[in-house]
């Protein structure tokens, strides 16, 4: 999460930005970086793994009531400076999706642990998406191709970049996996499209992973 910025509002037309000018005009501060990083990690949290635990409750599609999920963040981490607004400015700007917000209800759009199954769209056109892990996990992989492990779907990212990234948080050895997905689909997995950079599926079996060389 290193890449992220502040977030600022632009006083002209309120959106959430990281830009210091917009719309010909200089942005206010909203949140920090480390701040924004912060509020994002305590999400993650909540609306992925541990909602019950904080005293959310969450729809089968894993929507959660806004102003309860301020609620928490303000009471249970001593936040009290949090504001929807904080709130919505953080899922408005995660560069690769995480949340969403809709009428006044905030869910994570994929990487649950909790019994959830958010509605996404299944993807029928990308052939071809990329997987970071550690170099001790390799060999088993490609044994038993990839898993969901405590998720729900395996995730796949749409670039190697953030394969990359999503490598480093298991190991400074990362490896990156290339997964054929017209292979994937035509043994039977469908894909979904979960945010503009990250993709899920099921399984994939080790016919469809092909481990790209170090750069």
């Amino acid at each position: 999460m290193s890449r992220y910025g502040d977030i600022r509002v632009c006083p002209v037309c309120g959106a959430f930005v990281e830009d210091e000018v917009h719309c010909g005009s200089k942005t206010k501060l909203l949140l920090n970086r480390s701040t924004r990083v912060w509020l994002s990690k305590l999400l993650t949290l909540i609306l992925r793994h541990e909602a019950p635990s904080f005293g959310v409750e969450l729809d089968s599609k894993g929507w959660a009531d806004l102003s309860r999920v301020v609620e928490v963040v303000r009471e249970r981490a001593g936040a009290h400076w949090v504001r929807e607004e904080h709130v919505e400015a953080v899922a408005a700007t995660d560069p690769k999706g995480r949340f969403e917000v809709v009428d006044r209800r905030i869910r994570a759009r994929y990487g649950h642990s909790l019994p959830v199954s958010p509605k996404l769209e299944e993807d029928r056109e990308v052939e071809v998406l990329y997987h970071g892990t550690s170099a001790a996990s390799v060999a088993k992989i490609l044994r038993e191709g990839l898993l969901p492990m405590k998720r729900r779907w395996v995730h796949l990212s749409a670039s190697v970049e953030d394969a990359v990234e999503v490598g480093r948080r298991k190991s400074k050895n990362v490896i990156v996996l290339r997964i054929d997905v017209s292979r994937l689909r035509e043994v039977g997995h469908r894909v979904y499209r979960a945010s503009p950079r990250v993709y899920v599926t099921d399984y994939v079996p080790p016919s469809c992973i092909e481990v790209l060389p170090r750069p």
